[in-house]
């Protein structure tokens, strides 16, 4: 699924249909796939609730491993990706000292005017990281009882919308902090949150033994495909004016809110259903595409995509392959042994169940 995921963003960003009047119709479905990086969230909700949504986080010591292990996933090879990046600004006369920094910290993102520097697709990573930050405290509010599970994610939200109102006129001199509605729900946790939470839920309903079986062996995985069709049809059809239909109003409340419902159900069906589909996506060859999919995410567009279509081919089929076959390489190469390295060794988690 990282891989699908990821492919969805690479057709985003290079529309093979956009310059075909006849097929106008198909490039305007492929601008919406920007639902790649909703997929990429429900998925960390689920995943980071499966692995750590018992362990004793709120310890010191147990927080500090589970931070070691985020970072070893996350930053060694986006580290050398985003030094390379700026190397290359550096080497065409472009030095950009502060950029390096906020890149280097993955706070670009906090902020409007910077949240594409460096590696632009990387503005996800930050979402991504402050929901590693906030997820031990998620985990122990369940635990407490103390505020229910749909009931945080509306917190967040106030939270960011009072940010919102209180940054948002020191646009300027706080470098679009928050320094807007469109900025603060398209790509910062509190705007984002529903889709993480939507994880987590399926997480629960999953370590529950909740996820009921139909007759009809492929009920769940059809209705998530359906929702989340609709949610991208319903982006084309109201676009308007906009350059995308999550920055519609209702587009909003599609891209955050109802496709992750559409992806939980069609998560639900990858755990609970027997189809061609999950047989295909446990197949080696997709095994190892995924493993390789946050490498791939992050050169897929950037200064390596940009030197093999300027010095290989322009073509985006064989970039695409490319691309793909540099990923793997990277991935066992660099990205596995790195993150062997940097990982703690594993302890035995406790077995403190959640409450929804």
């Amino acid at each position: 699924m990282r891989a699908l995921a990821a492919y969805l963003v690479f057709l985003h960003h290079f529309n093979p249909f956009q310059h075909s009047a006849a097929l106008a119709p198909l490039a305007n479905l492929v601008l919406e796939f920007h639902v790649g990086v909703p997929v990429f969230f429900v998925l960390s909700g689920f995943l980071i609730t499966l692995r750590y949504s018992t362990a004793p986080l709120t310890q010191p010591r147990y927080w500090l491993r589970y931070m070691r292990n985020r970072v070893a996933r996350i930053y060694p090879v986006y580290f050398l990706l985003t030094l390379i990046t700026y190397a290359v600004f550096w080497h065409n006369g472009l030095f950009y000292p502060l950029e390096l920094v906020q890149s280097l910290t993955l706070t670009q993102a906090f902020f409007d005017s910077t949240k594409y520097i460096g590696i632009a697709q990387s503005w996800s990573l930050t979402v991504e990281e402050c929901f590693y930050l906030v997820a031990p405290l998620v985990f122990w509010l369940l635990r407490k009882r103390t505020v229910t599970l749909w009931v945080q994610p509306f917190v967040l939200l106030m939270a960011g919308c009072l940010l919102v109102l209180v940054c948002a006129p020191f646009y300027t001199p706080l470098r679009g902090f928050f320094g807007s509605w469109k900025f603060m729900l398209l790509f910062t946790l509190p705007g984002r949150c529903f889709e993480f939470y939507a994880g987590i839920q399926l997480a629960l309903l999953y370590q529950r033994g909740q996820l009921r079986r139909f007759r009809f062996g492929a009920t769940w995985t059809l209705l998530g495909l359906s929702v989340m069709l609709a949610c991208v049809g319903g982006m084309v059809f109201i676009k308007g004016g906009y350059t995308y239909g999550q920055e519609h109003p209702a587009g909003v409340m599609l891209n955050n809110v109802a496709l992750p419902g559409g992806i939980l159900l069609f998560f639900a069906g990858l755990l609970t259903e027997e189809t061609w589909l999950r047989r295909l996506l446990s197949t080696r060859l997709l095994q190892v595409l995924g493993r390789s999919s946050y490498v791939f995410y992050l050169i897929h567009m950037g200064v390596l995509h940009d030197w093999l279509s300027a010095h290989i081919t322009p073509n985006t089929g064989i970039l695409f392959l490319m691309l793909n076959l540099l990923a793997i390489l990277l991935h066992y190469g660099v990205e596995e042994p790195l993150n062997r390295w940097l990982r703690p060794v594993p302890e035995r988690a406790s077995a403190t169940p959640l409450v929804p």
